[in-house]
């Protein structure tokens, strides 16, 4: 069964093109990397970001505190920022930092005209 795919926007993508493209895209834990796009997951959507959609990407990283009964933990999380014109498109987040930096490595050789970093 073909995964459903989702713009940033929310509207389902129906294209059997982004689909194949999804199923060999390359996986860095919870990102793809393929021909035509990247891929993420935002909730319970799997989302398609088209590489001529932005122009810019960076790596953020916060620490989070948690409470619970035995106190609080510190978390760190991470993510992958896409702009377009010095506005932020979206985020793709993670909490292995080894995911972050792995995809953004493979896509600084998939897009090398690309900005990254801040």
């Amino acid at each position: 069964m073909p995964a459903k795919l989702y713009a940033l926007g929310g509207a389902r993508l129906d294209s059997a093109e982004y689909a194949a493209d999804f199923a060999s895209a390359e996986k860095f834990g919870p990102y793809r990397i393929g021909e035509r796009a990247f891929y993420f997951r935002e909730g319970l959507r799997q989302c398609c970001l088209p590489y001529a959609d932005f122009d810019q990407v960076f790596r953020r990283a916060m620490l989070c505190s948690a409470r619970h009964c035995g106190g609080v933990d510190n978390f760190d999380t991470f993510w992958l920022v896409f702009c377009r014109e010095g506005e932020e498109l979206c985020q793709a987040k993670t909490i292995d930092e080894k995911h972050a930096a792995a995809a953004y490595e493979a896509l600084q050789r998939r897009l090398p005209g690309l900005k990254f970093g801040v």
